[in-house]
């Protein structure tokens, strides 16, 4: 018996209000599908749940720097790296744990590629090259890599690895050996092999050659002559610095000298040697007494003489003739008074002589002086270049027994921290722990209640959907009212559905 439901056709306009009722009649009338729809999806669901039971193992590992690996390199003052890891660093472990090397030694260890099975298109491709036995190894670390989580929380150096496995002892096994398999790694890594013995093998190389730079350089002041060529050095230049100070002073007290001699000979030669030191005028009285004595006697005799004679008598004549003479002579005298000079030698030349004569013994002394300073200068130059060349000979000496000291330091340190670190790693003392181990799990990850609830939820969802899709897209006419609606015709009468047994006996 069908029965009829009022729903408008696509496109048009409906001409009733769908009620409850409806729907349970396209439930009705399309129960089969919606049954069959259920049941496909619950089975699928409740075999879903309990065939794939997965555990989940974890284990937390902790990356740290308490001790710090020898650093190969010169520098022996390099500073440390800082305790506090970076992200790069951080995220380079999460690497080293997912690398291909350590899955593969997992999945060799744990049995992986045992389980799997070769898949059966790979046996379809032309040209294989790889054997069974390699395929089912990359097949077992593709599905090891798919289910292996790693995760690195923020603002943390702690980095969290889970597994999910078909039973609860393959999961810890996995992670047993991703552990084992990573630290060993871990050490590959960061503590490359054969480091002691490397730091080893300098040191000696480094002592030996130490040894031959100070056997040089303790041998140099034999050679040489030399105890230290830079402080000798800087002794001769400080030396020959006051020889040339010393001989430029000589240089030009030379010339000095030599100007005061020119100029004291120019001087000497200009003035005369004696100089009058007293001048002394005065009359001769003896020779004026006697004139006038003269004068007198002549005066009377010629008085005389007038008593008796005429003046022009001869002899009065001659007595005025010699008093005029005695006259002229007294006239004379008293204009030509005596003159008595006193000379003495110039002590002004004598000064300038003597300053001369020292002044060529000063000549003398410093033309010898400038001599010996010439020859003193040249040879301290001399012993200079020389120092000079056994300093800088010393000097590299020096430096390379520094060095190569250096050297010998830091790499026996080096070598004492290598073999320290190799004594740690015997130890098992990393910069990597486990704070949480891996452990055998004992529930899966997922109840399979829930998935076979959300089964039960899909399927009845995906059944109503099925009948829903079934209805709109049926185009048999059910009511009087879908005839009138499509034709547009009035309805004259309807026959009602045939019995069971018709449709049985049409059939």
């Amino acid at each position: 018996m069908e029965y009829p439901v009022l729903l408008p056709e696509p496109g048009r306009a409906s001409q009733s209000t769908l009620t409850a009722a409806d729907f349970v009649r396209v439930g009705l009338r399309w129960r089969r599908r919606m049954a069959l729809m259920f049941v496909v999806v619950l089975a699928s669901a409740i075999g879903f749940a309990f065939s794939s039971w997965e555990y989940e193992s974890s284990m937390k590992i902790v990356i740290k720097r308490d001790r710090a690996d020898p650093l190969v390199g010169a520098d022996q003052n390099r500073s440390e790296s800082s305790s506090q890891l970076t992200e790069e660093e951080l995220n380079s472990e999460v690497e080293v744990i997912r690398s291909e090397e350590v899955l593969k030694q997992v999945v060799t260890a744990v049995g992986l590629d045992r389980m799997a099975s070769e898949p059966l298109w790979y046996r379809l491709v032309p040209g294989r090259t790889a054997s069974p036995e390699d395929v089912k190894k990359e097949k077992a670390l593709r599905r090891f890599a798919a289910k292996l989580e790693v995760t690195l929380p923020k603002k943390s150096n702690v980095i969290r690895i889970s597994y999910r496995a078909s039973t609860p002892r393959l999961a810890f096994e996995a992670l047993d050996a991703l552990s084992r398999a990573y630290i060993q790694k871990h050490l590959a890594v960061h503590r490359p092999a054969g480091q002691f013995h490397f730091f080893a093998e300098q040191t000696d190389l480094y002592r030996k050659r130490l040894e031959e730079a100070e056997r040089k350089l303790a041998a140099f002041p034999l050679t040489a002559g030399t105890v230290s060529g830079h402080q000798e050095l800087e002794i001769a230049v400080k030396e020959l610095g006051g020889l040339q100070a010393a001989q430029s002073q000589t240089q030009t007290a030379l010339e000095e000298t030599r100007k005061r001699i020119e100029t004291l000979e120019r001087q000497i030669s200009s003035m005369p040697p004696r100089i009058t030191t007293s001048v002394r005028s005065s009359d001769n009285q003896y020779l004026m007494m006697q004139l006038q004595n003269t004068l007198l006697s002549l005066e009377l005799k010629r008085t005389e003489l007038l008593k008796k004679f005429d003046p022009s008598y001869r002899d009065v004549v001659e007595v005025d003739r010699q008093i005029q003479q005695t006259r002229n002579a007294i006239s004379a005298s008293q204009a030509s008074p005596l003159r008595d000079e006193t000379t003495d030698r110039d002590p002004t030349v004598e000064w300038m002589r003597s300053d001369l004569a020292k002044a060529r013994t000063e000549l003398t002394s410093l033309v010898a002086k400038a001599e010996s300073l010439t020859k003193a200068i040249a040879a301290y130059q001399e012993s200079a270049r020389r120092l000079n060349t056994h300093s800088i000979e010393q000097q590299d000496l020096i430096r390379t027994a520094k060095t190569l000291e250096d050297n010998y330091s830091l790499y026996l340190r080096k070598r004492e921290e290598s073999r320290i670190s190799d004594a740690l790693d015997q130890s098992k003392i990393l910069n990597v722990a486990l704070v949480q181990k891996p452990t055998e799990p004992v529930l899966p990850t997922r109840s399979p209640w829930v998935i076979v609830w959300a089964g039960v939820a899909g399927a009845i969802f995906l059944s109503v959907g099925t009948a829903l899709v079934s209805e709109f897209t049926d185009s048999s006419f059910r009511t009087v009212q879908d005839v009138e609606s499509y034709l547009n015709v009035p309805v004259l009468a309807d026959l009602p559905p045939l019995p069971q047994q018709v449709r049985l006996f049409l059939r």
